[in-house]
C-alpha cells in the first residue's frame, strides 16, 4: 500500500505541472506570446555581453559615492554696498570628516579676490589649486585687468575640469562662486557663478551652492530680502554676514549632516580693495535660530 500511495502521490505532481489545453488556451489570451523584432533580440545580446562592465561600472560609481562626499554649503550675497561670501567648514575626505576653510582669498598686486568652490571634494582640491596658479600667473603678466576676464577664465577651467570627470562621475563634479571689484582694483564689487559646461551669470541677489544648498533656499529667501528697485538684497553687509552664519548654523547637523563646522564669511565693499573677514555674535545666533525653531514646533493648523 505504501508503495502505492508514493506512485500515486508522484503521478498527481507531474500531473500539476502539466496545463490541461483549455487552461493554455485562456492563459493565452491574457499574456498573449509577443514576437519581438530583430533590433530587440540584438539588444538582448549587447545588453548580455555588457552585463559584467555594467556591473563594473555601477561598483565604481557606489564606491565614488562613498569616498567622495559631496558636502559644503557656500552662500553669496550682492549687499546694498558690497559683496559677502561665506561657507561652512565640514568637509568628508576619503570616508572621514575633516574642517577646513572653503571659501578663499588672495591679493595679487594689491587686487583682492574671493573664491569658493562646491562638488566633488577632490575634483575641487584640482581645480582650485589650477584656478589659482593660472590667475596669479595672468595679473602679474597684466593680462587679466578686470573680475569679468577673470570670470571667463574661470568658465573655461570649469568646463575644462568638468570634460575630464564628468563622465567618470556621471554628473557635474563643480560649481563655482568668484567675488572682487569690476576694475579688480577699483570699482563695483561683483559676485559671479559659475556652473555646468562652464557657464557663468553675474549674482544680483544671492546664490547658494553645495550639498546644503536645496535644504537653505526657503531659509535664504525670509533672511535676504531684495530691494527691485536698486537690484540688491536690502542689507549692508554687516547684516548680511550675520545671516549668512546663521543659514549655516541651521542647515548643518540636524538639517544635512554633510554641512556643519563654524561658519567662515569674507566680504568687500564697492569701490574699496580689501577683504575682510565677517563678524558675528555665535550665541546670539544659535539663541534665535533655536527660538525659530521652537515656535515653528508649536504651530497648529
Amino acid at each position: 500500500m505504501k508503495l502505492r500511495k508514493v506512485i500515486f502521490k508522484s503521478y498527481s505532481r507531474k500531473q500539476e505541472k502539466i496545463k490541461p489545453k483549455k487552461e493554455w488556451k485562456e492563459f493565452e489570451k491574457i499574456f498573449p506570446k509577443i514576437e519581438f523584432p530583430e533590433e530587440i533580440k540584438f539588444l538582448d545580446k549587447l545588453n548580455k555581453s555588457n552585463k559584467k562592465k555594467y556591473k563594473e561600472w555601477l561598483y565604481k560609481k557606489i564606491l565614488a559615492e562613498q569616498l567622495l562626499k559631496k558636502s559644503t554649503l557656500i552662500i553669496g550675497v550682492r549687499g546694498k554696498n558690497g559683496i559677502v561670501l561665506g561657507g561652512d567648514t565640514k568637509a568628508m575626505r576619503g570616508g572621514e570628516t575633516d574642517f577646513e576653510n572653503k571659501v578663499k582669498t588672495l591679493c595679487i598686486q594689491q587686487a583682492p579676490i574671493m573664491f569658493a568652490a562646491a562638488g566633488v571634494v577632490g575634483v575641487i582640491d584640482d581645480f582650485l589649486e589650477i584656478f589659482e596658479k593660472t590667475l596669479i600667473s595672468n595679473i602679474k603678466g597684466a593680462k587679466i585687468t578686470s573680475l569679468l576676464s577673470i570670470k571667463m577664465l574661470a568658465e573655461d577651467l570649469v568646463e575644462k575640469t568638468e570634460e575630464r570627470y564628468g563622465p567618470k562621475l556621471k554628473e557635474y563634479p563643480i560649481n563655482f562662486i568668484l567675488g572682487g571689484l569690476a576694475q579688480l582694483k577699483e570699482g563695483e564689487a561683483r559676485l559671479y557663478e559659475i556652473g555646468p559646461r562652464g557657464f557663468g551669470a553675474k549674482i544680483k541677489y544671492s546664490s547658494l551652492i553645495g550639498h546644503g544648498s536645496p535644504y537653505t533656499r526657503t531659509i535664504a529667501k525670509y533672511l535676504f530680502p531684495r530691494d527691485n528697485k536698486i537690484g540688491t538684497i536690502s542689507l549692508e553687509c554687516n547684516g548680511i554676514v550675520s545671516r549668512i552664519a546663521a543659514c549655516i548654523y541651521w542647515v548643518g547637523g540636524e538639517i544635512d549632516d554633510y554641512v556643519g563646522g563654524e561658519p567662515q564669511v569674507v566680504y568687500m565693499l564697492d569701490k574699496k580693495p580689501e577683504i575682510k573677514i565677517g563678524k558675528y555674535n555665535k550665541s546670539k545666533i544659535l539663541n534665535t535660530v533655536q527660538t525659530i525653531k521652537k515656535g515653528i514646533e508649536k504651530v497648529n493648523f
